[in-house]
């Protein structure tokens, strides 16, 4: 009778693996199932190491596509693996379930790749980081559930992060849709009137011999020079983004455009909320996954995608590691809001430092919601304002030479 090698996860969520004999491999299925093991893999016992040499160096999915795959993707496909490892669904057929149901190539792509790790008998943890479509974040996650957590747990965890950075990030984004939108208007309005209308006043002002007034020559002399050299503007235009770009990978160029943005009253405070949100929800979904708080820290500091917060995370982290409370160390940094390190001195005094930080974090991410909308509400009749006060600027430049020689004629 035929062997077959299993892994999976016993109903305390420890790891466990075997070998046992069946006549198929749904028999072995059924007996295995049977002790409460959640299913990761089955191989027949002989074909156990070639099957490892053989894909232990699958390729690695293209990034071609990775672009794609957006968070709710990543959430929806962690969210259904945990019900079916919840369920006792065996692990590699829940990757080809959900495969099969995948959105995009560049999904099934991952968790393809995915599912040969795991067959060549790489850990769950590392296949999902190899596979290149999860955060490292989740990985941790993962990683301490497959040394003695509840697997389920861990990935219905992970699945619920990703659904609230989305959603967050969605937020943001709507907020800002709107601004941009006017922008963009106001560009092309502005263009046009520069680069078409104001041109055909200039030979109606030659002819009249009008007094042009130094904001209209202004206006006349760029879009002269714009309208007889399209290339070098369009140069000028790219090679500006392009060191821009450039300027903004240096450390210490984010870290002082940082510091300049922040300082900006009312922005300033939203944007540090909204980082701080998203660098304590990370900390504490991998705290409440048992996750160490080093590991935590690290990864707050790296989601918070904010160089000050950055920094004073990993200064903390540091503080931490020579034996200071975290309240304390947060404390010390002095870059985050009092009410937030109470939190944390309670959390810890408590025993439910995840929990507390937790509902810290959704109470600033509502807080960061509210002031986006109250944001965008004064945005609008800012941009309104802007908007008129630039096309009547032109106006005004079109009408003040005109008005001139009708002064000079009576």
């Amino acid at each position: 009778m035929p062997s077959f090698k299993y892994k999976g996860y016993d109903s305390t969520g420890a790891k466990v693996d075997g070998e046992i004999s069946g006549a198929s491999l749904d028999e072995v299925e059924r007996r295995v199932a049977s002790q409460e093991i959640t299913i990761i893999s089955i191989l027949p016992g002989r074909v156990g190491a070639t099957s490892s040499g053989s894909t232990q160096n699958s390729p690695k999915p293209k990034s071609k596509g990775k672009s794609k795959i957006t968070d709710n993707d990543v959430a929806g496909i962690l969210r259904d693996l945990s019900i079916m490892a919840e369920t006792g669904v065996p692990f590699v057929e829940a990757l080809d379930a959900v495969s099969a149901s995948a959105r995009t190539p560049a999904i099934q792509a991952g968790l393809k790749h995915l599912r040969n790790e795991i067959i060549s008998g790489k850990g769950l943890a590392g296949g999902m980081k190899a596979s290149g479509l999860f955060p490292s974040l989740v990985c941790d996650m993962v990683k301490v559930a497959e040394d003695g957590g509840r697997l389920d747990r861990a990935l219905a965890s992970g699945a619920t992060y990703m659904e609230r950075s989305a959603a967050l990030r969605k937020k943001v984004m709507n907020a800002m849709l709107y601004p941009c939108v006017l922008s963009v208007i106001a560009f092309l309005a502005v263009s046009v009137l520069v680069l078409f209308v104001l041109p055909k006043f200039e030979t109606i002002f030659s002819k009249m011999g009008a007094n042009v007034p130094v904001t209209t020559r202004l206006m006349l002399q760029s879009s002269e020079y714009v309208r007889s050299h399209p290339g070098m503007t369009l140069g000028i235009f790219v090679a500006g983004a392009i060191a821009l770009k450039l300027i903004l990978k240096s450390p210490t160029s984010r870290r002082a455009l940082g510091f300049l943005i922040m300082r900006f009253p009312g922005i300033g405070d939203l944007l540090k909320k909204l980082a701080l949100s998203r660098a304590f929800q990370s900390i504490a979904t991998l705290l409440s996954s048992n996750v160490s708080l080093m590991a935590a820290l690290e990864h707050g500091a790296k989601v918070s995608a904010n160089s000050l917060i950055n920094e004073a995370l990993m200064k903390a982290r540091s503080r931490v590691e020579h034996g200071v409370s975290l309240s304390e160390s947060l404390a010390e940094t002095k870059a985050f809001p009092s009410m937030l390190v109470q939190m944390v001195s309670v959390g810890e005094r408590t025993g439910r430092l995840a929990p507390l930080m937790l509902t810290t974090a959704s109470h600033m991410e509502e807080d960061v919601d509210n002031r986006l909308k109250a944001l965008v509400s004064i945005v609008e009749p800012v941009m309104i304002v802007v908007m008129g006060s630039i096309v009547g600027l032109i106006t005004v430049s079109i009408i003040m030479p005109i008005y001139s020689v009708v002064e000079n004629i009576k």
